[in-house]
C-alpha cells in the first residue's frame, strides 16, 4: 500500500526528502513516503484557499450529505484504518477499533451541532421601536490548519475536519511524522468518493518545512493544535506574521486526589486502566496521585495489585495489553524520570524497567512510584508514560495547593463522596476540567475538552469548539 500527500482532492507523491514510519512494538518498517515539500504546502493552503469560495456558501444540508458521505466510505474502510492505526501507534487492536469507532461518531456530532448555531437580532438604548435594526451573524473564517498529534492521529483528525466541514471552512491537516498513515489514508478514501477538491487536504512532513510553512503563511484564520505546550508556544510564534484565531489543545499535569471516603477499589481500577491506555501516553492521564494518609498503604496495595495484572505487549493475538511508547528515546526520557525520583528517595514499589522478553520495540513495565515528593522531576514535567507516582496528604488545603502548583491546566481528578471537599475542590481547582469520581460520558462529545494557563486556548469536542471557527458580524440598518 503506498501512502500519498492529499492536495486539493488528489492523492500526490511527496516531493520531500523521504522518511520511514515504523511500528514501535516490532521496530518493522512500515512504510516509506515522500514528505511534503514547501511548494506542495503552499500548493495546498491556496487549494484550501480557492475552495473556500465556494465549500463557505454551499448550503447546510449539502455540506452535511457530504461530511455523511465521508463518514459512510471511512467507515467501509474500518479494517484497514484499524490495522494501520494499531500498526502505526503501537496501540492494541481493540483501543484501535474504539478509535476509528469514536471517529464516526465526533463527524455525526457536528452534522447536527452546526444546525444550532444561531444569530440574533438586538435592540439599541435609543431607538424607538421599528426605527433601527441591528442582526449579529456568524460566518466561517476561512481556511484553518490542524497539527494533530501522534497518539490518537484519527480521533485528533476528526476533531479537527469535521467542525472545519461543517462549519463552512476549508482546512489543511498535518498529522505527526510518526503516525501519518491512516490520516493520509482518509485523504486517499476521501479520493475514492470524488470529495470536493480543496476543501481538506492532508500534508505529512518535517514540521520544519510544512509546519514552519503552514503556520507562517497569511492564509490560514484559524490555527488548532493537539500537541504539546512546548509546541504550541513553537506554532504561536511562527503564525504571528498575520492575525490569526487559535484553538489549542496541549500538555496537562493532571492531580488525583483520593480522600478517606473513596471507593478504593474502584478507584485503583480506573487510575491503572486509565494510565495504560496507549501506554500512558496521553495529555489528560494521571500524572499526580495524592493520597489521604488514613488510606495510603491500603491504596498504593491495591494499585500494586492491579498493575501486577496488566499484560505487556502487542498484536492481534494479546488483546488489550499495554503496547509500547513510540520512540526508544520517549522510554529512555520516562526511564530517566523514574531514576530521578528513586534517587531523590521515591520508592520504586513495581516495574521501572524494560520487560526482559520484550527486547524489540520500546517497551516499557508500567510502573508505581511511592513517596513521591514535588522535589522530582515528574511532579513538574508531563510524565506521558505508564508511570503511577504516589504522594501523601493529610490536609485538604495543602492538598489543593500542591495539586494547583503546576503551569499546566488540563485535567483534575477528585475521588471522595464528602459533598464539601467537592465543593471546595471544584471551585479551588485551576484547570479546564475536573472529574469526580470518574463519571461516564467523559468523551470528546458532546462535552468540551478544555485547557486553560499552559495547557491550552479554546475546547476541542462540543457546540463551544465551534466558535474560533466562525466571524461575528454586526449589521446595524435603518428601514
Amino acid at each position: 500500500m503506498g501512502f500519498n500527500q492529499y492536495i486539493n482532492g488528489r492523492s500526490i507523491e511527496g516531493r520531500g526528502r523521504p522518511f520511514e514510519v515504523a511500528n514501535p512494538a516490532t521496530d518493522e518498517v512500515i512504510a516509506t513516503l515522500g514528505a511534503a515539500d514547501e511548494a506542495q504546502t503552499i500548493e495546498a493552503l491556496q487549494a484550501a484557499q480557492d475552495a473556500f469560495k465556494t465549500w463557505s456558501r454551499t448550503p447546510l444540508r449539502e455540506r452535511v450529505t457530504w461530511i455523511s458521505r465521508l463518514r459512510e466510505a471511512f467507515l467501509a474502510e474500518r479494517d484497514v484504518l484499524v490495522d494501520l492505526l494499531a500498526r502505526e501507534v503501537g496501540k492494541s487492536y481493540p483501543e484501535a477499533e474504539t478509535e476509528c469507532s469514536g471517529m464516526a461518531t465526533i463527524l455525526d456530532f457536528y452534522c447536527e451541532e452546526i444546525k444550532r448555531v444561531y444569530g440574533t437580532t438586538m435592540a439599541d438604548y435609543t431607538s424607538r421601536p421599528g426605527e433601527a435594526f441591528h442582526v449579529m451573524r456568524k460566518y466561517p473564517v476561512g481556511v484553518a490548519v490542524g497539527h494533530l498529534a501522534w497518539n490518537f492521529p484519527v480521533q485528533n483528525a476528526a476533531l479537527k475536519l469535521a467542525p472545519s466541514l461543517a462549519s463552512g471552512c476549508t482546512c489543511v491537516l498535518k498529522p505527526s511524522s510518526s503516525t501519518p498513515l491512516a490520516t493520509l489514508y482518509l485523504g486517499a478514501i476521501a479520493e475514492k468518493i470524488g470529495f470536493p477538491n480543496g476543501v481538506f487536504n492532508i500534508l505529512a512532513g518535517p514540521s520544519s518545512v510544512v509546519g514552519k510553512t503552514l503556520n507562517e503563511s497569511k492564509i490560514p484564520r484559524l490555527i488548532t493544535l493537539i500537541g504539546s505546550s512546548e509546541t504550541g508556544r513553537q506554532v504561536l510564534s511562527e503564525a504571528a506574521t498575520s492575525i490569526k484565531r487559535f484553538s489549542l489543545e496541549l500538555g496537562g499535569n493532571a492531580p488525583a486526589v483520593v480522600m478517606p471516603d473513596a471507593d478504593l477499589e474502584e478507584t485503583a481500577d480506573f487510575m491503572v486502566t486509565r494510565k495504560i491506555r496507549c501506554c500512558g501516553q496521553g495529555c489528560a492521564n494521571i500524572n499526580r496521585i495524592y493520597v489521604h494518609q488514613k488510606v495510603h498503604d491500603g491504596f498504593v496495595s491495591l494499585l500494586h495489585k492491579n498493575l501486577r495484572k496488566v499484560k505487556v505487549g502487542w498484536g492481534k493475538d494479546q488483546g488489550d495489553a499495554m503496547g509500547p511508547m513510540i520512540h526508544r528515546a520517549v522510554r529512555a526520557r520516562v526511564l530517566d524520570l523514574i531514576r530521578d525520583a528513586v534517587d531523590k528517595g521515591a520508592t520504586l514499589v513495581y516495574g521501572g524497567a524494560v520487560p526482559e522478553e520484550l527486547e524489540a520495540g520500546s517497551f516499557i513495565l508500567p510502573t508505581l512510584l511511592d513517596h513521591a515528593q514535588d522535589t522530582m522531576r515528574l511532579c513538574h514535567e508531563e510524565i506521558f508514560g505508564p508511570v503511577l507516582p504516589v504522594y501523601t496528604f493529610d490536609d485538604l488545603d495543602e492538598v489543593i495547593a500542591a495539586a494547583n502548583d503546576t503551569d499546566y491546566g488540563l485535567c483534575s481528578y477528585l475521588f471522595t463522596h464528602d459533598a464539601r471537599v467537592i465543593a471546595r475542590v471544584t471551585e479551588e481547582f485551576t484547570f479546564g476540567e475536573v472529574l469526580v469520581n470518574n463519571p461516564p460520558g467523559g468523551n470528546f462529545v458532546p462535552l468540551p475538552h478544555i485547557g486553560i494557563k499552559e495547557s491550552g486556548v479554546g475546547c476541542d469536542g462540543s457546540q463551544w469548539s465551534l466558535e474560533p471557527y466562525f466571524w461575528m458580524r454586526r449589521v446595524s440598518l435603518r428601514p
